[in-house]
């Protein structure tokens, strides 16, 4: 009867057994609102699948913005002729490839302070960080095509809240409220994905 009421071990991390546990994706959404500190504990909830959809998310987010874009400024014909095609997926393909190398950095990193946490603790972390940035890109799509102007305010407020995230985990999770390290992260991140960009 003690095993029901001890944590699973999975990936050398605790996972919590069954009880009050959530079933979906919605659930997950709504705790993450209302009790962030929750997930963003120093415990592996095993809830990585639902951070790793809501990175994805982010993303696909960030390029149907940018594909809309495209019809806002009425470009159709150009874009259908000789245009750069890959300028539209510019911004994503750079935010994805940052954000995997930040989790192997991350890993790493973890690994040399002797804390045992795997690739998925951070999908988890850094997802969870990511659902209210991910919410405001959501709502900035529709305003963007009825042409309102607070959905450039909500995009760029999503964009910047992913680099809170990135600050956020680093500094809880790696460097241990140390700022100087999470800063070195961020900056890090930040010149990993402009450059990336500018290749592009």
């Amino acid at each position: 009867m003690e095993n029901q009421n001890k944590a699973e071990i999975v990936d050398g991390q605790e996972k919590p057994s069954g009880n009050g546990q959530i079933n979906n994706y919605v659930q997950y959404i709504v705790q993450t609102i209302k009790h962030p500190e929750d997930i963003l504990s120093d415990k592996f909830q095993a809830k990585h699948q639902f951070g790793l959809i809501t990175m994805i998310s982010f993303l696909a987010l960030i390029l149907i913005s940018n594909l809309l874009g495209l019809v806002s400024q009425k470009e159709l014909l150009e874009y259908f002729g000789f245009k750069d095609y890959f300028s539209y997926f510019n911004s994503t393909i750079s935010y994805a490839l940052a954000l995997i190398l930040l989790l192997f950095v991350f890993k790493n990193q973890a690994a040399k302070t002797g804390t045992p946490y795997e690739i998925n603790f951070f999908l988890e972390k850094l997802g969870a960080l990511l659902v209210i940035p991910s919410i405001l890109l959501l709502l900035s799509i529709p305003l963007e095509l009825l042409d309102v102007t607070i959905h450039y305010w909500l995009s760029s407020l999503a964009r910047t809240l992913l680099y809170v995230g990135v600050f956020m985990t680093s500094y809880l999770y790696i460097s241990r409220n140390d700022i100087r390290t999470a800063t070195i992260h961020l900056a890090g991140f930040y010149i990993f994905y402009s450059l990336v960009s500018y290749v592009l």
